[in-house]
């Protein structure tokens, strides 16, 4: 059996008693009053601080972001310009480039004349050259009765030119006509053009003889126009 106490322990009854005992003087109620104003004194400026901090930190974010803003926008518009003058360039240098083509000549003028000339066997004669794009058309005769020999080797002699692809020079048609007591046989020599370097059309163009050529393409090579 737990026997309990006829009292009960209060703590805060001798504090109770001190203060209602004790009394407050004048210079105590003054620091005090001191004491409270430092506090809050100390408190406030800790709260006028802080705020003005945030503030500054605040406006200092706003005046980056507004400041990245402008970047952008400024990047923005230079890369527009970028791709537009790289657009231009890319235009321009295609017209160039054509224009370098054109003015090389490997398709057409005296350059095709002159290897034809020189690969051309005696027995045979042409009677049309065309050229459109890419391709070239041959049409002439042979004199018989050895003519599909001379055909064979001019379709060899062309495959060996700077000018013409290699493998690309091929038979269309042939067919037999008479005249003046004359056998020949026709024919039609379809081929391709090639994209020889520099290097080739300048050596060739100095062996064929066309200087006018020779001279053109060295300027275009030195224009870095071509390869």
């Amino acid at each position: 059996m737990i026997l309990k106490p006829n009292h009960q322990l209060d703590l805060l009854r001798k504090r109770r008693k001190s203060s209602y005992n004790k009394k407050s003087t004048f210079s105590q109620i003054k620091k005090l009053r001191q004491r409270g104003f430092l506090y809050g004194f100390i408190i406030t400026g800790l709260g006028i601080l802080i705020c003005t901090w945030t503030s500054y930190q605040t406006f200092k974010q706003i005046k980056y972001k507004e400041k990245l803003v402008i970047k952008s926008n400024d990047y923005q518009l230079l890369k527009t310009k970028y791709n537009s003058m790289l657009t231009n360039l890319k235009s321009i240098y295609k017209i160039n480039n054509q224009i370098a083509k054109g003015i090389i000549g490997t398709k057409s003028g005296s350059a095709l004349l002159l290897e034809l000339r020189e690969k051309l066997p005696t027995t045979i004669q042409l009677s049309t050259i065309k050229s459109s794009g890419n391709n070239l058309t041959l049409l002439g005769r042979a004199n018989q009765p050895s003519a599909l020999s001379s055909i064979n080797a001019l379709q060899l002699q062309l495959s060996d030119s700077f000018l013409i692809k290699n493998k690309s020079v091929l038979l269309k048609r042939a067919w037999e006509s008479k005249s003046q007591k004359i056998n020949h046989l026709n024919f039609t020599l379809n081929s391709s053009f090639s994209s020889p370097s520099s290097e080739a059309l300048l050596a060739n163009y100095e062996r064929l003889g066309s200087f006018g050529l020779f001279k053109r393409v060295n300027l275009l090579k030195q224009e870095g126009l071509i390869k």
